[in-house]
């Protein structure tokens, strides 16, 4: 089961249309970091980590990653998905759709969904 993380909007945008990320909450790197720690990440998907992150994942694979990173591994890879809702604004940026997933928990910052 491959389970990851995403950081979105309260109308679920990702990054602006600058690329920058919504502000963080403040568990939301903690829970990336536990999440990554001994995992194998595509190359784009160690591009995009911090540092600290990259230090910790055991490697960089060119088969299938055993964490999705990036919005396409999330989106057609990831079987559990956990949310963590930014407070920040977005007006204008990309979005994150729903289409493959069902919502099983929601805890106002925090959500839990479930591929279909």
């Amino acid at each position: 089961m491959i389970v990851s993380t995403i950081l979105l909007t309260r109308d679920n945008h990702y990054v602006d249309d600058n690329g920058n990320l919504p502000d963080r909450p403040t568990f939301d790197k903690p829970l990336l970091t536990g999440l990554c720690k001994n995992q194998e990440v595509s190359q784009d998907a160690y591009d995009m980590l911090p540092p600290s992150i990259r230090q910790i994942v055991r490697g960089v694979t060119e088969e299938e990653p055993t964490i999705g990173i990036t919005i396409p591994e999330i989106d057609g890879l990831t079987d559990l998905l956990i949310v963590s809702r930014s407070n920040g604004t977005i007006y204008s940026g990309k979005k994150f759709r729903f289409n493959n997933f069902k919502l099983l928990a929601n805890d106002m910052s925090l959500e839990i969904w479930k591929r279909k």
